[in-house]
C-alpha cells in the first residue's frame, strides 16, 4: 500500500491516499484513493453520490461498512461527509489515525470505536450559528463605550466599597465579644436552714424592704427562746431586789423619826431645868450623835441602815447589769434569726427563685435572684495596646438584631477596667462598660436579653471634627 502525506489546507484536515470503497444505491462501486475525515475525492468527474452511500473500509481482509451521506461535489472537487454519527466518526477516525501513523489498527481499537455508547453532540458553534450571533451584535464602537463604562462603574463601586471599609477602620475601633449584662442582685442563705415561706413570685416587682423569703433554723429559734427565759428571770430578780431596796428606803423616815424622839425624850427634861446648858449628859449626847450620824448617812455600828442600803443598791445594780446583758444577747439572737429573713435591698424584678417551701438550703446557696431596676449595660473586650486610644465618655454605636430587624443605638463608654478576655482567658486586656443612650429600663430588657451578643464600635475623634466644631 502506497501512502502519501499532503500539507493540510486551511479548510480541510490532512488527506491520506488509501483505498476507500463507496457503494451507491444504483449498484455502482467507486474507490476513493484520497480521503480524510472531512470527505472523499474521486478522479471521475461524472460520479453522482447523492443519497445514501455505503462506505467500506478494508480491515485485514475484512470489510467494515456503514452508511453515510455525502454532499454534492464542492469547489475543491471533493464530497464532504454529512451528519456522521459518533460511531461512524470514531470508526473512520481509527483507520485515519492508523494510516497517518503508519501503524496497523488493532482489533481492540475497531471494537472500541464500534461500541461507542452514545452519540456526542458537538459543543462548538457552527459557522451558521456564529454568523447569526454576530448579526445581532451592536457596532464595535458602541460595544467599546459600553464596556469601558461598565469597567469604570465597577471600578467606582469597588473604590467606594474599599474606601468605606478603610474609612470605617480608621474612624472606628471595633470591640470584641460585646454583650449585654443584667444588673443582678443575688440573695443567698446566710446559714444552713430550711425555707419557711416564700413571699414573691417570678416576674413580680419589689421595693426596698419588701419581704422575699423567710428562712428558719431550729437551733437559732431555740437559742432565742432560751435567752428570752433568761431575760424573764433577770427581770424577776431585778424586780425583787428593787422591791427590797424600796422597802428599805421607805424605812429611812421611820428610823430617823425614832432617833429624834429618843433624843427629844432625854433632852426635854434638861431644857426645862437649864435652858442654857452647853454640855449634855453622856446619854443625851449619844442620842444626839446617833440622830446626826443617821441623818448624814453614817452607821454607828456594823449591819446598820446605811450599810444594808448600800448592799441592796449594789444588788439592784448587779441585777440591772445582768438584765441588760441578757437583753443584749436576746437582740443578738433575734438578729441572727432576722438574718434568715431575706428582704429586698433595692427596687427590681424577681427573675429566679431557687428554693421550695419547707426545703433545706445550704449556707451560701442562692435563694432569690432580683434584677435591679436600672438599664442593662454592655461589656466588651479590647486589646490593651489600644489603651491610649479609648477613654470614658467616648461615643459608641451599638448594633443589634431585634426580631430579625437590624437596629442601632448610640452609646457612651462609662468605665474601663483591666481584665481577661472571656473567650480566651489567657489574653489580658481591657473590659469596657458601655451604656445605651436614650434607652430606658424596659427597652433594654426588651431589646437586649441577658448576655445578648451585640456589635459595638467606638468612634474616634477625627481631624475634620475640629473643623466642624470650629465652624459651628
Amino acid at each position: 500500500m502506497n501512502i502519501r502525506h499532503e500539507c493540510p489546507k486551511p479548510n480541510l484536515s490532512y488527506s491520506v491516499t488509501a483505498p476507500l470503497k463507496l457503494h451507491c444505491q444504483n449498484g455502482q462501486l467507486h474507490v476513493a484513493q484520497r480521503w480524510s475525515l472531512t470527505g472523499v475525492w474521486l478522479e471521475d468527474e461524472d460520479v453522482d453520490l447523492q443519497g445514501e452511500v455505503t462506505l467500506t473500509v478494508p480491515f485485514q481482509g475484512i470489510d467494515v461498512s456503514f452508511p453515510v451521506l455525502l454532499t454534492e461535489r464542492t469547489e475543491d472537487g471533493g464530497f464532504h461527509f454529512k451528519d456522521l454519527t459518533v460511531r461512524q466518526r470514531e470508526t473512520l477516525s481509527t483507520f485515519y489515525q492508523g494510516v497517518l501513523s503508519g501503524r496497523m489498527v488493532s482489533t481492540e481499537d475497531i471494537i472500541t470505536s464500534l461500541d461507542t455508547p452514545v452519540d456526542l453532540v458537538p459543543m462548538s458553534e457552527t459557522e451558521e450559528e456564529e454568523a447569526a450571533g454576530r448579526a445581532g451584535q451592536a457596532p464595535r464602537a458602541l460595544r467599546i463605550v459600553l464596556n469601558v463604562g461598565l469597567f469604570v462603574l465597577l471600578a467606582g463601586v469597588l473604590a467606594v466599597f474599599l474606601g468605606s471599609k478603610l474609612l470605617n477602620r480608621i474612624s472606628h475601633i471595633q470591640l470584641d465579644h460585646a454583650r449585654f449584662q443584667a444588673p443582678i442582685t443575688e440573695y443567698v442563705a446566710p446559714d444552713a436552714s430550711y425555707v419557711k415561706s416564700l413571699h414573691v413570685r417570678i416576674g413580680e416587682t419589689v421595693e426596698p424592704g419588701d419581704l422575699l423569703v423567710k428562712l428558719s433554723d431550729p437551733d437559732r429559734d431555740s437559742d432565742v427562746e432560751d435567752v428570752r427565759i433568761e431575760v424573764l428571770t433577770a427581770e424577776r430578780r431585778l424586780h425583787s431586789a428593787q422591791d427590797r431596796l424600796d422597802r428599805h428606803i421607805a424605812q429611812y423616815a421611820v428610823k430617823r423619826e425614832d432617833l429624834w424622839r429618843a433624843f427629844y425624850r432625854l433632852w426635854l427634861p434638861l431644857r426645862a431645868k437649864d435652858p442654857r446648858m452647853l454640855i449634855y449628859p453622856p446619854d443625851v449626847q449619844r442620842a444626839w450623835e446617833a440622830y446626826v450620824h443617821f441623818t448624814n448617812g453614817i452607821d454607828d455600828g456594823p449591819g446598820g441602815y446605811w450599810e444594808m442600803r448600800a448592799l441592796l443598791e449594789t444588788t439592784v445594780e448587779d441585777r440591772q447589769l445582768d438584765l441588760r446583758h441578757w437583753k443584749r444577747e436576746l437582740r443578738h439572737r433575734k438578729a441572727a434569726v432576722g438574718n434568715l429573713v431575706l428582704r429586698a435591698r433595692g427596687p427590681g424584678t424577681v427573675t429566679e427563685i431557687d428554693a421550695i417551701k419547707n426545703s433545706t438550703v445550704a449556707r451560701g446557696a442562692r435563694v432569690v435572684e432580683v434584677e435591679d431596676r436600672t438599664p442593662r449595660l454592655a461589656v466588651a473586650w479590647l486589646d490593651d495596646r489600644m489603651a491610649t486610644h479609648v477613654h470614658p465618655g467616648m461615643d459608641a454605636m451599638i448594633h443589634f438584631s431585634y426580631r430579625g430587624e437590624r437596629r442601632s443605638v448610640p452609646g457612651e463608654v462609662l468605665k474601663i477596667e483591666a481584665g481577661a478576655d472571656v473567650a480566651r482567658p489567657d489574653r489580658y486586656g481591657m473590659i469596657l462598660t458601655i451604656k445605651a443612650e436614650g434607652v430606658g429600663v424596659m427597652n433594654t430588657r426588651k431589646w437586649f436579653g441577658r448576655n445578648a451578643p451585640v456589635h459595638i464600635a467606638l468612634r474616634r475623634p477625627m481631624f475634620w471634627d475640629r473643623w466642624f466644631n470650629a465652624g459651628t
